[in-house]
C-alpha cells in the first residue's frame, strides 16, 4: 500500500486510472482506494433523498462530466449510497449561481429534511470577503473562516476536501485549510451548538457513520470530480488517538487529570486514565477516585483526547472522554452503597452537577495506586472493607473484553456497587451473573450478582471477612461467556502487583550532562544545572517543583506535565549531573518537597507521597497523602507549590478557574483560589486563607509566616507579595470562603458593586515591569548567600527575577517593598526557589508558558554568592514627613545628603472585576499616570548607613518608585531603584 501522502501528490500524475471517464482518479489514488461517486456519465450511484431509490433524469443532468441541478427545476436533494463510511476523506469540485450544500454524516434511513441531522458545508455564491457562517466554505451556521484563509478561483470553479477522522473533521478550500473541529467534544457541546440554529437538537451531526450529500436550495448549482476514500486501520486514527498514543507510549499506563464528558453528568474531576491491552489506545479505562468507580471503559478509543494543558497548549480546552463512545458508563455519583446501603450523593453542591470533591472518608477513603508491569491497581477502603480495584483487558479472537478486578478483604456485610447506566433494558440471567443491554454482556465471578434499577446495572458482592476475589467483564459481540470467564481465570491475582515490578524508565546508558560554572565577576553569578532536554523518553522538561535530599547533592523535580526526575552529582564544579526518571502520568505536578529523604508532590488531584517498593528508584505506590480539596474541571485550577514549615505541617495554594482570555471565572468550587494547611501526617485540610486568583508560588517562613504570590486578572489589579494570615482575603470576591461578607459583588454580577474599602492590602503591589506574573518566596537559611539569615525573597515567573523583600509593620499593617538580586540571565523562569544545605546558594527552577520571558522550556540554575560587596537598600520606613532608607554599607556623605541623588514617583491602582487596573495620580483617581513627588530635602542619619528623605504630601499609595544614585564611603557608585507599597505612615 501506497502512504496516504501519496494524495497531496496525485494530482500531478497523468494517466487516468478509468479512460472512459472524466473523473480525476490516478493510479496512485486507486492504490490507497480513491472512488468516484459520480461516474461522470450517468446517474448511476446517485439517490433521491424524496423517494430514497435511485435518482432519475430531469432537474439534475449529467454532461461533459459535470452533475447539473437546474434552477427551480425540483431535482431535490441527493445522497451517495456508496459513501456509507464512519471515517473517510472527500474530494468534489463546485461551481454555482446560487446556494447549495455538502451534506455530511446523512442517514440514508432518516426521516424529515436532508438537513435536520446532517452537519453542511456551505457551497454559495459569494466572494472570498464573504468568512460568516453561511458563506460558501462555512460549516453552515456552526464555523466561518478566518481573514486570509478563504480562496475562491476566478473561474468558478473551486474544490473541496473533507477528512474525517472518528468525529475530528478537517475542511479545505481551493487547496487552503479552512478550519478543523470535533463533533461531540466539550467545544461543540459548550460553544458551538447552543449558538446554531441547531441549539435544541443534541443529536444534530452525531450520527457515527452516514453518507455523502449534496442539496437542492433552488439554485443552479454544478459538482464535478466526486470522488471518496473511506479510511480504515492506521488512516483512520484520528488526531486524538495519535497523540494519545505518544502521550501513554511516553507516560503510561495510567495518567491522572481531569476528564470532562460530553454530558456533564460524565464528568470524572479526579480521573485516573489507564491504558489497556496493547499500545493503540483504543482500550481503556478511566477510574474516578472521587467516587470510586469505574467511570467507563471502551474499545474504540472512548472519544478521549489530550486536549488542552499541558500537553498541547491552549487556554480553554479541557482533556475528554465521550460516555456515548463508550462500551459502558457511569455518571460522577458513589460507586459503593454507604453503610445503610444507599447511593444518595452526600457531597456538597453549588445546586449544579457533578457533586464536587470525594465521598466522606468514612464512606469511602482513597489511598493510591499502584504500578507494576503494566498493572495498575488502586487502593481504597469502602467501611470497614479494604479493596484493590484494577481494570485491565483481554482479546478472544476478534472480541476485545475489558475486566474489572476486585480483591477485597474485612468484608462484614454484603456490598453494592453501581457498575453503569443500563441505556436500556437489562436482562438478568437466573444466576445473576450475566446481564446482558443492548448487545452488551456484563459477567460476574462467583459471589457477586446483578441487578437493574432506575437505568442503571448495580453489583453486590457477599460478605465474607476473610480474602475475596471478584471479576467483571464486559464486552459486544457474540463470543460465548465460558470463553470469557476461562480467559479470565487465568488472570494473576493482584496482591502480585503490589510489591513493585520491573523497572520502567530504565536506559542502556546513564542520562548524563554537565553543568556550566560561571567565571564571571560580580557579586551573584548563575550557574546552570543542565537538564536533559535531549532524553530517550522524549519528555519535555518543564520545572514545576523541586527540593533536596539530605546533604544536598542530589534533588528530584517534578514537571508540570506530570514526571518526576531525580538528578545527583550536584556539587562545587558540577561536571557529572546524572539524571534517573522516577515517575510519569502525575497530574500537573508544580510542587515539591522532600521530607525525611521521601518525595511529595502536589499536582490537582493529591498531594503524593512516593514509595520505591523494590529499591529500583522508581515509585512504585503514589500514596494519597491527602486529597481533601474539591477539584473540577477549569484549565487554569492549578495546585501550586509545596512547602512545610517548622512543625511539619505542608502547605500550597491552589488556583482558580479562570475563563479562557483571562477574564472572569468558570464554575467556582468551595476550596478554589486558597492556601491550604495540612498536618504533619496528612489527615487533615485546613483552608488557610482565600480569595486568591492565580497564587503561582508561596513562602513559608522560619517562625511561621505564609507568604504567596498572585497574578494580575479579574479583582487583582496588579501582582501582589500577599503577607497572610488566618482567613486572610487575597481580593477576589468570587473565591473568597467568606464572601457573604462582603459588600463588594462577584464577577459579572448586575448592578456590580465594588467597595474600595474591602480591597485587599498585600505586603505591596508589584508594577507591571517589576513582576507580571509572580513565583515563589524563599527565606534565606544562613548568611553564606551573602544576605542575613532570614531575609525573603521573592521569585517572579514573569520576568525570570528574583526580588530581595523588606517589610515592616505600621498600626497592625504589614507593607514593604523590593531591590533586584542582580544575576546573569536564568536558563528558565524563576517559578520556584530552595537553598541547598550544603552551600547555602539560592537554586532556581522555573519553566517557559505563558506570560514569562523565560528563554528555555525549562531549567534549574545556581544563583551563587561570589563574596564580592552587593549595595542594596535592605528596609524602607514610611513616615508621616517621609521616608526613612536602610543601606547595607556605609555611605558617602556628599550624595546621600543631596536631594537631588533621589528620585520618586507614585501611583494608585483601581480594585474591581475587570483585568488588572491602569496607574492613576495618587492626589485624582480620575486621571491615569504617575505623580511625582519632590525630595525637599534628605539627611544622613548617625549611623551612616540610613538617610531620611523629607517628601511633602506624603500618604499612603500603591505603587512607589524611588531611584537612588549614591556613593559608598569608598565612593563606588550605588545606582538602583526601589519599588514599594504604603498603606500606613509611621510617627
Amino acid at each position: 500500500m501506497l502512504s496516504a501522502a501519496l494524495f497531496g501528490a496525485a494530482f500531478a500524475s497523468t494517466p487516468l486510472v478509468f479512460a472512459e471517464q472524466p473523473v480525476l482518479i490516478t493510479e496512485e489514488e486507486q492504490v490507497i482506494g480513491w472512488k468516484p461517486l459520480f461516474d461522470g456519465k450517468t446517474l448511476k450511484g446517485i439517490d433521491s433523498w424524496k423517494s430514497r431509490k435511485a435518482l432519475e433524469a430531469g432537474g439534475w443532468s449529467v454532461k461533459d462530466g459535470v452533475l447539473t441541478l437546474a434552477a427551480k427545476s425540483g431535482g431535490g436533494d441527493i445522497y451517495f449510497p456508496a459513501s456509507l463510511a464512519e471515517n473517510y476523506e472527500l474530494e468534489l469540485e463546485w461551481n454555482t449561481k446560487g446556494n447549495s450544500g455538502v451534506f455530511l454524516r446523512v442517514d440514508p434511513s432518516g426521516k424529515g429534511a436532508i438537513w435536520a441531522n446532517a452537519l453542511e458545508m456551505q457551497v454559495i455564491n459569494d466572494t472570498a470577503n464573504d468568512r460568516g457562517t453561511h458563506s460558501a466554505g462555512a460549516l453552515y451556521d456552526f464555523i466561518g473562516m478566518r481573514k486570509g484563509r478563504k480562496v475562491l478561483n476566478e473561474d468558478g470553479w473551486n474544490k473541496v476536501k473533507i477528512i474525517c477522522r472518528n468525529s475530528e473533521f478537517t475542511h479545505y478550500l481551493n487547496g487552503k485549510e479552512l478550519y478543523r473541529y470535533t463533533v461531540g467534544d466539550e467545544t461543540w457541546f459548550d460553544k458551538r451548538l447552543p449558538k446554531s440554529k441547531f441549539k435544541n437538537n443534541k443529536d444534530y451531526g452525531m450520527l457515527q457513520k452516514g453518507v455523502i450529500g449534496l442539496q437542492d436550495h433552488g439554485d443552479e448549482v454544478s459538482y464535478r470530480n466526486i470522488k471518496f476514500r473511506e479510511l480504515t486501520g492506521a488512516d483512520a486514527a484520528n488526531e486524538a488517538q495519535k497523540f494519545r498514543k505518544k502521550i501513554f507510549s511516553k507516560r503510561g499506563p495510567v495518567i491522572g487529570n481531569v476528564l470532562s464528558g460530553n454530558d456533564d453528568a460524565y464528568d470524572v474531576n479526579c480521573a485516573y486514565y489507564v491504558n489497556l491491552l496493547d499500545d493503540s489506545t483504543n482500550v481503556g479505562a478511566v477510574f474516578n477516585a472521587d467516587t470510586f468507580q469505574l467511570a467507563g471503559a471502551w474499545t474504540n478509543g472512548g472519544g478521549a483526547g489530550f486536549h488542552g494543558l499541558p500537553y498541547q497548549g491552549g487556554h480553554g480546552a479541557t482533556p475528554s472522554w465521550n460516555e456515548k463512545l463508550a462500551l459502558f458508563a457511569a455518571k460522577n455519583q458513589p460507586g459503593w452503597a454507604n453503610a445503610d446501603g444507599s447511593f444518595s450523593d452526600p457531597r456538597a453542591s453549588d445546586g449544579q452537577l457533578p457533586n464536587l470533591g470525594s465521598l466522606p472518608k468514612d464512606w469511602a477513603k482513597f489511598n493510591g495506586y499502584y504500578v507494576a508491569d503494566g498493572k495498575v491497581v488502586f487502593s481504597y477502603s469502602v467501611g470497614e472493607a479494604s479493596v484493590l480495584d484494577s481494570p485491565d483487558a483481554v482479546q478472544i479472537d476478534a472480541t476485545k473484553v475489558i475486566v474489572r478486578q476486585l480483591e477485597l478483604s474485612k468484608l462484614s456485610k454484603a456490598k453494592e456497587l453501581y457498575i453503569a447506566d443500563s441505556k436500556g433494558e437489562v436482562a438478568v440471567d437466573a444466576s445473576g451473573t450475566i446481564a446482558k443491554v443492548n448487545g452488551t454482556t456484563f459477567v460476574a465471578s462467583a459471589g457477586a450478582k446483578f441487578s437493574a434499577k432506575d437505568g442503571a446495572i448495580y453489583l453486590t458482592i457477599s460478605a465474607n471477612k476473610s480474602e475475596k476475589s471478584i471479576t467483571l467483564a464486559v464486552w459486544t459481540g457474540k463470543t460465548a461467556p465460558a470463553e470469557v470467564i476461562a480467559a479470565v481465570s487465568k488472570f494473576a491475582p493482584l496482591s502480585a502487583s503490589i510489591k513493585g515490578g520491573k523497572p520502567r524508565y530504565s536506559t542502556e546508558k546513564p542520562i548524563v550532562t554537565t553543568g556550566k560554572v560561571s567565571t564571571k565577576k560580580a557579586p551573584y553569578v548563575t550557574d546552570k544545572i543542565t537538564l536533559p532536554h535531549d532524553n530517550p523518553f522524549g519528555l519535555k522538561i518543564r520545572v514545576g517543583g523541586f527540593d533536596f535530599f539530605e546533604g544536598g547533592k542530589s534533588l528530584a523535580f517534578s514537571t508540570w506535565d506530570g514526571d518526576l526526575w531525580k538528578v545527583t552529582g550536584i556539587d562545587e564544579k558540577l561536571e557529572k549531573l546524572e539524571y534517573q526518571l522516577i515517575a510519569t502520568g502525575l497530574h500537573e505536578t508544580l510542587g515539591l518537597t522532600i521530607v525525611d529523604n521521601t518525595i511529595y508532590t502536589v499536582g490537582n488531584d493529591q498531594i503524593t507521597k512516593h514509595h520505591d517498593l523494590n529499591g529500583d528508584g522508581e515509585t512504585d505506590f503514589f500514596e494519597t497523602f491527602n486529597n481533601d480539596w474539591k477539584i473540577n474541571k477549569g484549565f487554569h485550577i492549578f495546585s501550586f507549590d509545596l512547602k512545610t514549615d517548622a512543625e511539619g505541617n505542608f502547605w500550597f495554594a491552589q488556583g482558580s478557574p479562570v475563563r479562557s482570555g483571562g477574564r472572569g471565572f468558570e464554575r467556582i468550587s468551595p476550596t478554589n483560589g486558597s492556601i491550604f494547611k495540612v498536618s504533619k501526617e496528612g489527615s487533615t485540610l485546613e483552608q488557610f486563607a482565600s480569595g486568591f486568583r492565580s497564587p503561582n508560588g508561596i513562602g513559608v517562613g522560619p517562625n511561621g509566616e505564609i507568604t504567596a504570590g498572585d497574578n494580575e486578572g479579574s479583582f487583582m489589579p496588579r501582582c501582589p507579595i500577599h503577607w497572610v494570615t488566618k482567613d486572610y482575603f487575597g481580593g477576589v470576591v468570587d473565591t473568597y470562603a467568606q464572601k457573604e461578607k462582603l459588600k463588594s459583588s462577584i464577577w459579572g454580577a448586575k448592578p456590580e458593586v465594588n467597595d474600595v474599602s474591602e480591597m485587599a492590602k498585600p505586603l505591596m503591589w508589584l508594577p507591571m515591569d517589576v513582576d507580571n506574573s509572580g513565583g515563589s518566596q524563599v527565606w534565606t537559611t544562613d548568611e553564606r548567600f551573602g544576605m542575613p539569615k532570614d531575609q525573603l525573597l521573592h521569585c517572579s515567573y514573569g520576568k525570570s527575577s528574583v526580588y530581595r523583600v523588606f517589610h515592616e509593620t505600621v498600626n497592625g499593617q504589614v507593607q514593604g517593598g523590593v531591590t533586584k538580586v542582580p544575576f546573569p540571565a536564568l536558563t528558565s523562569s524563576a517559578l520556584r526557589a530552595r537553598f541547598n544545605p550544603a552551600d547555602g546558594q539560592l537554586f532556581i527552577g522555573g519553566l517557559k508558558g505563558w506570560q514569562t520571558n523565560a528563554a528555555e522550556l525549562g531549567g534549574i540554575d545556581r544563583i551563587r554568592f561570589t563574596g564580592a560587596q552587593h549595595n542594596t537598600v535592605t528596609l524602607v520606613q514610611a513616615k508621616e514627613k517621609g521616608l526613612l532608607v536602610h543601606f547595607n554599607f556605609e555611605l558617602d556623605g556628599e550624595l546621600a545628603g543631596d536631594p537631588e541623588s533621589y528620585s520618586i514617583k507614585a501611583a494608585n491602582i483601581k480594585w474591581s472585576e475587570v483585568y488588572g487596573s491602569k496607574e492613576y495620580l495618587i492626589d485624582d483617581a480620575t486621571k491615569q499616570g504617575w505623580s511625582k513627588l519632590a525630595v525637599t530635602a534628605a539627611k544622613l542619619q548617625e549611623d551612616k548607613k540610613s538617610v531620611f528623605l523629607s517628601i511633602d504630601n506624603m500618604q499612603p499609595m500603591h505603587e512607589l518608585k524611588l531611584d537612588v544614585d549614591v556613593e559608598t564611603k569608598d565612593l563606588d557608585e550605588a545606582i538602583f531603584p526601589v519599588w514599594m507599597t504604603i498603606h500606613e505612615l509611621g510617627k
